[in-house]
């Protein structure tokens, strides 16, 4: 009976199929908690892993996106990013709980193309009003409001959001600033 597909992976043979050394894969595995953190190098060794499992794994870590190019990817400012970042919108694959815990911080690329997506489902702007609408950067320096805020009340449907076509990203997303300043001072 011939193999046809794998359906396990040892560790050594993930750490091939990732492309990541051992030691740093088991770090890796043990900070995502598929790996125990007490577990000796020769346990770590015998353990075995479901393909179904580490496939993902293996995918979004052989496309990640380093956190030095998210700004290009997501069309954001280098300071949007960090705000996503720190305010959760997005999430690195490898989860940071400590400060200096992951040296080199990536974002999967599925997780990114998802924010694009909801994005760019957002009413595409009419250009016989475009002259009231701006960029939601220039929004939140006129005083309508954090940009976390905005944008995350833009994606839930809470504050009206539109998508110049042109565009694509963050900087895609254009509000109306009075409405926004006008609301903001009323409440």
């Amino acid at each position: 009976m011939e193999i046809t597909e794998r359906r396990f992976h040892t560790l050594y043979s993930l750490s091939s199929a990732v492309g990541i050394e051992r030691p740093r894969l088991s770090r890796l595995l043990k900070k995502l908690g598929e790996i125990p953190a007490d577990s000796t190098e020769v346990k770590t060794g015998n353990m075995v892993f479901e393909v179904d499992k580490t496939v993902p794994l293996i995918e979004a870590f052989t496309t990640a996106i380093p956190l030095r190019d998210v700004p290009d990817y997501l069309g954001a400012s280098k300071r949007q990013v960090e705000i996503l970042y720190r305010a959760g919108i997005i999430q690195p694959l490898v989860p940071r709980k400590e400060r200096g815990a992951v040296r080199n911080v990536v974002f999967g690329r599925t997780q990114l193309d998802d924010l694009l997506k909801r994005i760019s489902d957002l009413p595409i702007l009419d250009q016989t009003n475009a002259e009231n609408f701006h960029p939601i950067s220039y929004a939140c320096q006129r005083g309508a409001g954090r940009f976390e805020d905005i944008f995350i009340d833009i994606l839930e449907g809470l504050t009206s959001g539109f998508c110049r076509s042109e565009k694509s990203g963050v900087s895609a997303i254009y509000v109306d600033v009075r409405s926004l300043v006008a609301i903001r001072k009323s409440a």
